[in-house]
This record gives C-alpha cells, structure tokens and sequence, in this order.
C-alpha cells in the first residue's frame, strides 16, 4: 500500500498515515510477531482501540480547531464487524533500492472474527476486495488473528504473515527499541540490517569525497574528515536499529522516544552501558526560579571510557593547543558528572546570565580548578588573530582565591569588544554590539564571575555576585536545594529511568518574560501572567548498548500555551478537505 496523503473517508489509509503523528498505550505489539524479519521499517499501534480513543482526545483538546470528521472516521472503524479493538496493527514498510520513491506498505489489521470481517465482500483464491472512495483494498485471512490488507492483490497473497518472529524483533530493537515500544501508544522502527547494501554505498561514496577535502581544507580538514568517517562506519557497522515512538495520556502529557540501539558485544555498545543517576545533582544547586536546568552524570563505565577515546581524538586533531594541553584533559576527564542552571533573572535588560550557574562534581577538586586557570590564562594567546577583524578578547582568572561569605572563590573574566569591527551594528539590526553583550552578560561584557570548591566538587557563577555565590556555594553542600521540587518531579515521572541526562525548560518563567514583549509587538492580543507549570522536560538513558531520548510536555503546559495563543495562528482550513 502506498502511504500517502489522503482524506479522512479512506478508512485504512488515514490511518496509516496518522501513524507517524498521533499516539496512545504500553505493552509489546504482538502484531511483530507476524511482521517479517527482513522488514525494512515498522509502524506498530499496540492497541488499535486505545489509538482511536486518543485520535478523539486529541481532536476534542483543539477545541474549535478540531476536525469534526475525526469523530466520524473512528466510529466507522470501530464499527467494522469482526475487528478486534484490543488488538495490535502494524504497517510493514518495504523501501526501493534507490529509496527514490514512497514505501510500499502492508498492513496487519487484528481480527476477532475474520468471517465477520469479510461477509460481504467477494474473493478469489481466498483474496477478497473492497473498495474506499473508488480504490481497491484486497485482504485475506492471515490466520492467529490477523487479516493482511494491501492495495495490490499479489502482495496481498506474497506477504508472509506466518508468526514466530517475535523473539528475532526484540533482538533487533534491544534494550533502548524495547523501551520504545512497550511504553508507547505508537511505535516505529527501522532495522539497520535490510540496509546494508545501501548503507555500504552511502559510506564508500563519503569515502570518496576524501580527496576533495583534502585539496579544499588542506591535510587537516582531511584528517578530521577521516575521523568523522571512521565514527560513521562503526556506527554503520555496530547498528541494529533505529526506533521512534510517540505517547498521549490526558491525563499526564504527550512524550516522544528517539532511540538507537546498537549490536551486542560491538565497540559503539560498550560506550552505552551505564548506570544513570542524572537527578542527583539537583540536590547541589539552590531551589529558585530557573529558564533551563540541565543535570548529566558521567560516572559510569561506558561513559568514561568514551570521554578518554574522545580526548585521545581532539589531541590528535587539535591544532590551537587546546586539547593537547593537561587543563583540558583535567577538565574533562575528571567530571563525574553536575548541573547547570539558567536562573530566571529579574534584570532581563541588564544581564539575563546574571543567574547562570554551574556545579560539577570531581575527583580533584584543586586540580579541577588549576586546569581552569590554565585555560583562561591560554585564551587570549588563541584568540589575538581576532583583533584583525576588529575583535579584542580578554581572558582571565585570578591566581589566587579572596574570600566571599566565607568562601574561597576565584574570580574569571571573558570580555568581548566589537567596537572595532566593521559594519557590526549593521550586521545586527543597527544594533551596539556591546549594548546586545550588556544585555545579556551585564556592566562585564562577556561571562565573568566566580569558580569555588563546594561540596563534592567546584561551583561556577556567571556574574560578580557575592551573594548569589553565596546562595550557589551552600547549595552545593546539601543547603536549600531543587532536591524534591514537586513540579519537577511531575515531568521528570514521564522520562525514562537510569538518566544520564535530564533538562527541564521552565515554560511559566520563560512565557512570563517573554509574553509582554510579544503583547508589546502585537502577536499576542494581551498576556496575564502565567501560574506555576509543570517543565518541559528532556531525559536521556545510555544502558543496555542503546542510547534512548525522550521529550515530555506536560498536559497542563499545553493547555495553559494553547490557552494563550489566539486561534486564529492555527490558520483557517474549515473550507478545506482534511488531508493527513
């Protein structure tokens, strides 16, 4: 079956396609298990009842934006006899050698009773037909509870829904494609093995674009470029499988997984096999009001060892002195892991960094910040071919710590002047350069603040603020912290467990600060400032030689966006067929 776009009275084409945008429910498709092994891709619906329940919830959240054919669509499908409502769909995407045009696809459709699903429609060699809005859809009894539906009859009767392939999938998708696809309500994957010939053509002709890079960027570029092609073919060649998924729950929000997973005992799995922790470090940065938050945790096994390749790589590579240099190495290697925040400033116009702040536990924390000296002390040197463009830098770090509140903490400054420059008001909207640095560094003109030993590790502000450097180093130590933050905690319940990464987007603050500047400049007709809103949150796991991604948008942020957006920025189709 082709998957294109197509109107909402083509029953099984609409919802193919409404695959790849609408979600709904847990629990592993039993539908692969009739999906061939060699399938390109796979679109599975784990519940097809639960599917069309969030189709409705979706189109009724829209309000007078919804499509009142949405409604009729699924009670037409709901009310074909013999389907099975609690049943698994899937779609099995056959793609071209040339992947020049769409995929071919058939469908798995689950069936209570296939006699009732087919009384009516006449057959030919057990084939039968129907047809929807004028085209023809041939379907035939797979057996195990399931009819196979095409819209080209020899594939109908070719397709080999026999069974048995369940185990061979759930190799396939692994630990990260496993999670994809037992907790959402749609899930889509692409198994890297049916493409290798094709994938093998894509890295030889990247190979051969190596000359080239080499007489244009000369023998470094090259180098680098031989790199980045040495990173592509061990994934190529470690990868098992690309999966997606989608999530809806009225209850709670909408989430979507990126996953990919990689060959057991392969070099790229040996890099994602961590224990993840990245929540802890919000127990080190003090409870305040914050744009984005962001945690990671670098203490595990595959992670460290990934941070090693990387720097024995960036020194190979390096041509500036940075990477070769032991303050980077310091810098890097001796992470466990932290959190930065960007906390929401009062003084937009005067420095929105004046709240940056930034905690990382380390194993040395002394060392830590001698690495840190070594690097501002290094700066300026790399930077000075910059003054011909008119650019002065200055960099700096104090050798010694002065005390602030009872801490011993170094002051660093990384200024900017672009008044030399020419034409650099003209290149940003006629703007002073050093009005836009103000604005966002403050009176500095680039980042400038303090760097100090707490708790288990090293604090960084990003303004000259002794006692947000206060507040930042207590917290560090346990004192008045974002640990058990009831808002964070309802977005980070959606994310995926074992994070080594998780960040959180304070829609409320971010919408307050901007909000008066869009009723200011007319895009929104009026703006009330926003309550307090769950985050926007992002959340990364790297376990089981899989990397998994998720982003959660609570439900109450997307009514209290939708509520603030006027209707008439979703546009006008009304007059309009309803194509998906």
């Amino acid at each position: 079956m082709q998957v294109r776009a197509c109107t909402s009275r083509r029953i099984v084409c609409s919802l193919a396609a409404g695959l790849f945008t609408l979600p709904a429910l847990a629990g592993t498709p039993a539908a692969l298990d009739h999906v061939p092994t060699d399938a390109h891709a796979v679109i599975v619906v784990p519940n097809l009842g639960e599917l069309l329940n969030d189709v409705n919830g979706i189109n009724a959240m829209l309000g007078d934006d919804g499509e009142p054919m949405i409604m009729m669509m699924t009670s037409m499908v709901r009310g074909l006899p013999g389907l099975n409502l609690d049943g698994s769909m899937a779609i099995v995407l056959e793609f071209d050698e040339e992947m020049a045009d769409e995929p071919d696809g058939i469908v798995l459709v689950p069936v209570s009773d296939f006699g009732a699903f087919s009384n009516g429609y006449q057959s030919e060699e057990n084939v039968f037909e129907m047809s929807i809005d004028g085209n023809m859809i041939y379907f035939r009894d797979a057996g195990g509870g399931y009819a196979v539906l095409g819209d080209d009859d020899e594939s109908v009767k070719a397709f080999d829904a026999s069974g048995g392939n369940l185990k061979s999938h759930s190799a396939t998708l692994g630990n990260a494609g496993q999670q994809i696809a037992s907790g959402n309500d749609i899930s889509v994957y692409v198994n890297f093995g049916a493409f290798d010939e094709l994938i093998a053509e894509g890295l030889e002709e990247m190979e051969s674009q190596g000359e080239m890079v080499e007489m244009m960027g000369g023998a470094e570029a090259a180098a680098g470029f031989d790199a980045f092609l040495n990173i592509a073919q061990s994934v190529a060649n470690d990868g098992s499988s690309f999966a997606m998924g989608v999530n809806f729950d009225m209850a709670t929000g909408i989430s979507y997984d990126f996953g990919l997973q990689f060959k057991d005992d392969s070099g790229s799995a040996s890099y994602l096999m961590n224990e993840g922790d990245a929540g802890k470090y919000f127990n080190n940065v003090p409870a305040m009001d914050y744009f984005i938050a962001s945690s990671f945790d670098l203490s595990g096994d595959g992670l460290q060892k990934m941070i090693v390749e990387y720097l024995k790589i960036a020194e190979k590579f390096d041509t500036t002195g940075m990477a070769s240099g032991k303050h980077m190495k310091t810098l890097m290697g001796e992470a466990q892991g932290g959190i930065a925040m960007m906390g929401a400033s009062d003084n937009i116009m005067g420095g929105l960094f004046s709240k940056v702040l930034n905690y990382v536990e380390v194993n040395n924390a002394d060392g830590y910040i001698a690495a840190s000296q070594q690097m501002y002390a290094g700066m300026g040197e790399q930077m000075a071919q910059l003054g011909e463009l008119g650019i002065k830098i200055e960099a700096g770090m104090d050798e010694e710590p002065t005390s602030i509140d009872g801490v011993d903490a170094y002051g660093y400054n990384f200024s900017m002047d672009m008044s030399g420059m020419d034409g650099a008001g003209a290149a940003m909207g006629g703007m002073d350069p050093g009005m836009i640095l103000g604005m966002v560094f403050g009176a500095d003109g680039g980042p400038a603040g303090y760097i100090a030993k707490a708790g288990d590790g090293v604090v960084t502000t990003m303004s000259k603020d002794a006692e947000f450097l206060s507040l930042v180093a207590n917290a560090a130590k346990g004192q008045n912290t974002m640990k058990g933050n009831a808002s964070i905690a309802q977005t980070a319940a959606m994310l995926p467990g074992n994070r080594v990464m998780e960040t959180y987007i304070g829609a409320d603050h971010l919408i307050n600060t901007a909000g008066p500047m869009l009723m200011m400049f007319g895009v929104i007709p009026e703006f009330e400032p926003m309550d307090s809103l769950a985050p926007i949150g992002m959340g990364m796991s790297a376990d089981g030689g899989g990397v998994l991604f998720r982003l959660a948008i609570p439900m109450q942020t997307i009514g209290a966006v939708m509520e603030m957006i006027p209707s008439e920025a979703f546009g006008d189709d009304d007059d309009e067929d309803m194509e998906f």
